[in-house]
């Protein structure tokens, strides 16, 4: 039996239209890689766990530990970051959209909604 690779990152997906096949290269933390050639059955069963684990649940909530907020050093973006994830760069009006956004549902959980209290 073969060793169990620990993918962390997916680095290259492309679609080899000749074969009908979707073939993605994974990385785990030593920066060994692996390609794997996935049939459209494989990529339809793939899809399906994938889809059945993003389904809403308590514990998939992510809360940060830390973020970032800054500014482009060579363009005017808005540099958002969350823990060591890489950071998004918003434009000016993305960002008082997402802070006028933030600051309404901040506003709601504060003070219109009542949740259970995890124990």
């Amino acid at each position: 039996m073969t060793e169990t690779f620990y993918a962390e990152i997916l680095t290259r997906s492309e679609q080899d239209r000749a074969n009908g096949r979707l073939e993605i290269s994974l990385c785990n933390m030593a920066g060994d890689c692996q390609t794997i050639s996935l049939s459209a059955d494989a990529v339809a069963a793939l899809a399906s766990l994938i889809a059945d684990a993003q389904k809403p649940s308590a514990g998939l909530t992510k809360i940060p530990d830390n973020f970032a907020v800054g500014h482009g050093r060579h363009e005017a973006v808005v540099m958002l970051r969350f823990e060591d994830d890489p950071a998004y760069g918003l434009t000016a009006e993305q960002a008082f959209g997402l802070g006028e956004a933030l600051l309404e549902e901040a506003e709601t959980v504060t003070t219109k909604m009542k949740y259970a209290v995890r124990q």
